[in-house]
Order: C-alpha cells, then sequence, then structure tokens
C-alpha cells in the first residue's frame, strides 16, 4: 500500500517523516529516504530535477510514476523494509499529485497547507548558506553546489505564464509568494479531482494541537495508531527543522506594497480552492 503527504515543504515534513516510520508496519520516506535519516542510500528512487520537468510537462508526471512510484516499485520497498504501508512525504509529490492518484486507485493523499506570509518568510533566503532551501534566494546571493542543484528542480513560471516576462525583475519575496499558490494550486487541484482519496490539513494545526492533528493523518491513511501518539511524537523532536539563522525578512506589513497586495491575492485564490476542495 502507498500514500503520500504533499506540501510546498517548511511544513514539518522532516518531522512527519520520522512520526510516520516509528509507526509498526510503515515505512515513513521524506523525499526517498526512510525516516528522516539522509546518510543512508534512498529507498525509493529519488525524484528532483524530475519536478521542474512535470511542471512544464504535466503528462511527464505519468511517465516519473510508472518509472519511479509504481505498484512494483512500492512492492520492492514494502518488501525490502519489512513495511505493509509506504508513506512518501515530500514537496514534490505537488507536482506529480494527480498522476499518484490516478495511478494508485486505493492510495490515500494528505495535503498540508501553510499560509503563504510565513511560508515565504520561512523560505526566503538572503544571505548565506540555506541549510533548507525549498524557496528561491535572492537573486545576487551566492549559491553553495546544493543549493545549485536543488534550484534545478525547482518550479518557475513557463513561457506561457503571464508571470514569465516578470519573472527576472522579481524579489525574492514575490517568487515564493507565487511558488507558494502555484504548489499549493497543484495538490489542491489533484485533491479536487480525487476528493474522497484526499484529506486537506492547515499547518497552524500541527503547532496548535499536535496529537490531532498526527491522529488526522494516522485515521486518514489507515495507519497504525500507537499507544501513545504524544510519546511517539516527542522521540522525533529531533528531527523538527528550524532556520538555524532566523528569518531574514520582515513580516508582511513591511513589505512593499505590490508584494502585500500579490501575498493578499494569492492567499485569497487558496483560501477559494480550499473551500472548493472541502
Amino acid at each position: 500500500m502507498f500514500h503520500f503527504i504533499a506540501s510546498t515543504g517548511r511544513t514539518a515534513t522532516t518531522y512527519l517523516a520520522s512520526f510516520l516510520n516509528s509507526l509498526d508496519g510503515v515505512c515513513g520516506c521524506h523525499e526517498s529516504y526512510a525516516g528522516a535519516e539522509k546518510d543512508s542510500d534512498p529507498v525509493l528512487p529519488v525524484i528532483n530535477l524530475e519536478n521542474s520537468l512535470c511542471y512544464r510537462k504535466p503528462l511527464a508526471a505519468y511517465d516519473v510514476v510508472t518509472e519511479k512510484r509504481s505498484a512494483t516499485v512500492v512492492e520492492q520497498v514494502a518488501s525490502a523494509s519489512g513495511k505493509r504501508i509506504v508513506v512518501d512525504v515530500a514537496y514534490y509529490n505537488a507536482t506529480i499529485a494527480a498522476a499518484l492518484l490516478d495511478t494508485h486507485p486505493q492510495s490515500r493523499m494528505v495535503a498540508i497547507i501553510r499560509d503563504c506570509a510565513s511560508f515565504v518568510r520561512s523560505a526566503t533566503c538572503v544571505s548565506g548558506e540555506d541549510p533548507l532551501p525549498v524557496g528561491w534566494p535572492s537573486a545576487d546571493k551566492p549559491l553553495t553546489e546544493r543549493e545549485k542543484f536543488i534550484a534545478l528542480g525547482r518550479i518557475k513560471p513557463t513561457r506561457q505564464n503571464p508571470q514569465y516576462q516578470h519573472w527576472k525583475d522579481w524579489s525574492p519575496i514575490s517568487k515564493n509568494i507565487w511558488l507558494w499558490q502555484e504548489t499549493n494550486r497543484l495538490i489542491l487541484e489533484a485533491a479536487r479531482k480525487h476528493k474522497n482519496r484526499s484529506c486537506i490539513l492547515a499547518f497552524n494545526e500541527l503547532k496548535n494541537d499536535r496529537s490531532r492533528f498526527l491522529k488526522n493523518i494516522i485515521d486518514f491513511l489507515n495507519l497504525p495508531e500507537p499507544d501513545s501518539i504524544d510519546a511517539k511524537a516527542e522521540q522525533c523532536d529531533r528531527h523538527r527543522n528550524s532556520k538555524p539563522s532566523g528569518y531574514q525578512i520582515g513580516p508582511e506589513s513591511d513589505w512593499p506594497e505590490p508584494e502585500r497586495e500579490q501575498l493578499e491575492q494569492a492567499q485569497e485564490y487558496i483560501d477559494g480552492l480550499m473551500r472548493d476542495v472541502r
């Protein structure tokens, strides 16, 4: 059995994968790696550059799923790990979400939606090395080799997109607002197509009531529930990622007016899609 969690990233995905991997019979993966440990080999075929490809050419998502997330691949991972259920938690699941749900008729998707402003603040790096390079950095920021590699798979407007002509002139804040909106659009459109197999969770619910948030995932994916969700969750606390340097941009109230307007429009758009899905 295969399920997956999709989000923009910066939504405790490393932590969630670690928690899921601690459940009996579950191989919880973070971006193809079992649990949250990336010192060993990945258990699922890695997806990175394909993320951009699948965004530019949506039909390519079905080829990627056939090659790297087929029922045969999942069965091999389950057998090798001695687990019954495989759950992959990854940002790249956004661009292949519809293909995954179409290809695996028994699979379910949990979508985690974080508010736009806090995502942008968390994902925007203007100086120094970003150890969690989810978002688009400042254009003049020197990049490490790792940052360059990850950027190759990050989505951006296609030539057919009206935003394409403005992309080079946009600030990193504007680019990451667009990234947030477009990633969540892909997730929510897949959820709308497969409403009975999709669950939408707000990221702030994890912070407000961790046990309830985790139980919602367990129940929706029909995973074995531990004796104590809290105890299991606490064991995984070391896998909570944080920005070592803190946020490098201020709150949205400090942003230029065009960026605040873009933020408001993006949030309203995604809120509308969420109401439609729910």
